[in-house]
């Protein structure tokens, strides 16, 4: 009789202890990560014209700041545009490399017409206008470089070379790839530091360097959006002849939680072929963050 109760007193002791424990633990869950919602993701927009009257071909507003023009240069050859826009007033002002473009969109019945202003010249012209899904991916806006992963393999080989390298500098890349011996022809000198990624709903991507130069890429879900793989086809030359990115091959990967909390990592693969006939399979991991 004593030992049940001195039984029932002990479980009348470890009963609230065992309720305090169960409850720290639920405090000590992690909250997900709120990546911020982009600022212009009501202005995200693409507009395309196929007047005569303007050497643009069309311009594309990201949810983020990043706008992207193609245009057709003086020798006939096409090219793009990364720069940062601002919006008011249905104004929308572009700027890259000390050039400005202002667009200002008027939302007729049936069409929408767009005033073009550039070195001192207005044309207002009729254009086909193109919208996001309202269900738009985390990775949608502009990110800024952290870190890069860089994965070499040789193929014949066991084992696989991994280093990080601060930031994106596919200069850096390139001498780290060749301490292993996995040679890479594009010269990128000291003008493809990244600056700004970004992807756009209306499936636009661009990248913009420290030296004012882009790679500007149409970008889509290779299966399904869940699974992350994605292709790019590269609209610059110099972009396409980047060995480390020319096959377009690539899978996006946003962290909520976890040690990599607040990052997207965009790994891009490749394999590399030596004029000796080795083959490198090479895996570029960005690092990105807001």
């Amino acid at each position: 009789m004593k030992y049940n109760k001195f039984f029932l007193a002990l479980m009348a002791v470890a009963l609230p202890l065992s309720f305090v424990a169960c409850g720290s633990d639920d405090k000590d869950e992690e909250a997900p990560y709120e990546f911020p919602v982009p600022v212009n993701q009501d202005k995200a927009a693409k507009y395309t014209f196929s007047s005569q009257q303007t050497p643009i071909k069309s311009v594309s507003f990201g949810e983020g700041t990043t706008a992207i023009i193609e245009q057709t240069s003086a020798d006939g050859t096409v090219e793009y545009v990364v720069g940062t826009y601002t919006e008011e007033g249905g104004v929308y002002t572009v700027s890259s490399g000390g050039q400005t473009w202002k667009f200002t969109v008027s939302n007729g019945t049936n069409s929408v017409e767009v005033t073009i202003t550039t070195n001192g010249e207005t044309v207002t012209i009729t254009a086909s206008k193109s919208t996001p899904s309202a269900n738009r991916p985390d990775f949608i806006g502009d990110w800024k470089p952290f870190m890069t992963t860089l994965n070499l393999h040789k193929q014949g080989t066991k084992g696989t070379v991994t280093d990080e390298l601060k930031g994106i500098d596919f200069q850096a890349l390139k001498a780290r790839a060749e301490k292993e011996n996995c040679h890479i022809k594009e010269d990128f000198s000291e003008g493809y530091v990244v600056e700004k990624v970004t992807f756009q709903g209306v499936g636009e991507f661009g990248v913009l360097f420290t030296s004012g130069k882009n790679y500007k890429a149409d970008w889509r879900f290779a299966s399904s959006a869940a699974a992350g793989d994605l292709k790019f086809e590269w609209k610059n030359e110099d972009a396409k002849d980047n060995q480390f990115l020319n096959e377009g091959n690539a899978h996006i990967q946003v962290y909520k939680t976890g040690v990599y909390k607040g990052e997207c990592w965009l790994s891009l693969k490749s394999t590399i072929e030596q004029d000796n006939g080795e083959k490198w399979d090479v895996e570029v991991i960005f690092r990105l963050i807001r």
